[in-house]
């Protein structure tokens, strides 16, 4: 099964807390994840940090983790901290869903 976590808005530190629990107990129960980032513009360190620790939960217990959409600062920002290679990242939702259904 694949969860679909949609940030209302730039993941800042409230929107990280308002999707924390949907996104972490995915990740906990070994679901495959994907994140649409169609919404978010910019993120902040929560958002980035609760990315990571989703991405980690998810990988621990068996789960694939994806980001769709991401925007270019969202992008410049991943490999300006070396994270780039550690998420599967995608132009879109519909090829993150695609690219999670079909390697399982």
């Amino acid at each position: 099964m694949t969860v679909i976590v949609t940030p209302p808005a730039d993941l800042d530190t409230e929107v990280a807390e308002l999707i924390r629990p949907a996104l972490m107990e995915a990740a906990a129960e070994g679901l495959d994840v994907v994140v649409d980032l169609r919404e978010v513009h910019i993120i902040d360190s929560a958002g980035l940090g609760l990315l990571v620790r989703a991405h980690q939960e998810a990988k621990q217990h068996g789960g694939r983790f994806a980001l769709a959409a991401p925007s270019r600062f969202v992008l410049t920002v991943l490999h300006t901290m070396k994270l780039d290679g550690m998420f599967a990242l995608y132009p879109d939702r519909e090829a993150a869903l695609f690219s999670v259904n079909c390697s399982g």
